[in-house]
């Protein structure tokens, strides 16, 4: 599975993982209005849904690792000062 976030600067970043998230937590890493409205709130679902899953054995350490630093990404990519609703259709 891949992933393409941006990066501080705004570069786009592939990274490519070999895990298979749940979808819930797909969908909320990439809710993007509402990463911009509240970043650090929104940011925090799927972190906790990471480590929930963890918890029931859904998912091993590595997997943890990865989809916390993807919950990251998208945090700081919420507080970036160029998103904007209109950024946001393309």
């Amino acid at each position: 599975m891949a992933f393409c976030t941006r990066s501080p600067g705004g570069a786009a970043l592939n990274k490519r993982i070999a895990i298979q998230p749940p979808a819930a937590w797909l969908d909320e890493l990439n809710d993007q209005p509402a990463l911009v409205t509240d970043p650090e709130g929104r940011a925090a679902v799927p972190c906790e849904m990471a480590y929930a899953a963890h918890r029931r054995r859904e998912i091993d350490s590595g997997e943890l690792s990865e989809m916390l630093e993807f919950a990251e990404a998208a945090r700081e990519w919420g507080k970036r000062p160029a998103n904007s609703p209109s950024e946001l259709q393309h």
